[in-house]
C-alpha cells in the first residue's frame, strides 16, 4: 500500500519542524509499502494541516474522500494518477507543534495521526474491503517502536 502525509504549514513553522513531518512520511511510505489492508485502498493520504489561527477560514473541509478505480489529476499542471485513495486531512494544534521541541513534535504528529483515523468512520460505507483494524494497529507498533507513543493497554 502506498502511504503518506501531504504538508501544508504556514511560515511560522520552522524548516526543521516541516522536514520533521516529511521525515515522517518518508518513514512511514517505507513501512506500508508491501503491506495489504484488502483490495478498496492502494494509496492512503493523511494532509497535516499546520497554519497560524488566521488561516482557518481556508481549512474548513477536512472531509474525506475516497476515489474508487484510476483518476489522473493534475496539480500544478503535472498528471499524477490516483487508484483506489482514500484522503483526508487533519489540523495540528498549530502552537503546541510551532513551540515543541522536535521529539515532542514528533509525538504530538504522531498522536494527531492515530487520532484522525476516525475519519475512516464516515467514509467505510463506500470501502468495501480495507481491515481498518490491522492498519491502525500496525500504525500504532509502528509509532510504539520508534519512541512516539505509548504502548496501548491491552
Amino acid at each position: 500500500m502506498n502511504f503518506g502525509l501531504a504538508i501544508t504549514t504556514s511560515f511560522e513553522i520552522s524548516l526543521e519542524k516541516s522536514s520533521l513531518i516529511q521525515s515522517l512520511s518518508d518513514d512511514l511510505k517505507e513501512h506500508f509499502k508491501n503491506k495489504n489492508y484488502g483490495s478498496s485502498i492502494q494509496s492512503f493520504t493523511i494532509g497535516i494541516v499546520c497554519c497560524s489561527p488566521k488561516f482557518d477560514q481556508f481549512y474548513t473541509d477536512l472531509k474525506p474522500k475516497y476515489t474508487k478505480g484510476k483518476r489522473v489529476i493534475k496539480p500544478d499542471g503535472i498528471p499524477f494518477t490516483l487508484e483506489d485513495n482514500f484522503e483526508y486531512s487533519t489540523k495540528l494544534d498549530f502552537y503546541a507543534f510551532k513551540d515543541a521541541r522536535l521529539e515532542d513534535g514528533r509525538k504530538l504528529l504522531s498522536e494527531e495521526i492515530l487520532s484522525s483515523l476516525t475519519m475512516f468512520d464516515k467514509a467505510k460505507s463506500r470501502i468495501k474491503d480495507f481491515d481498518i483494524q490491522k492498519f491502525k494497529s500496525d500504525l500504532e507498533d509502528y509509532f510504539v517502536s520508534q519512541g512516539l507513543i505509548k504502548p496501548p493497554a491491552k
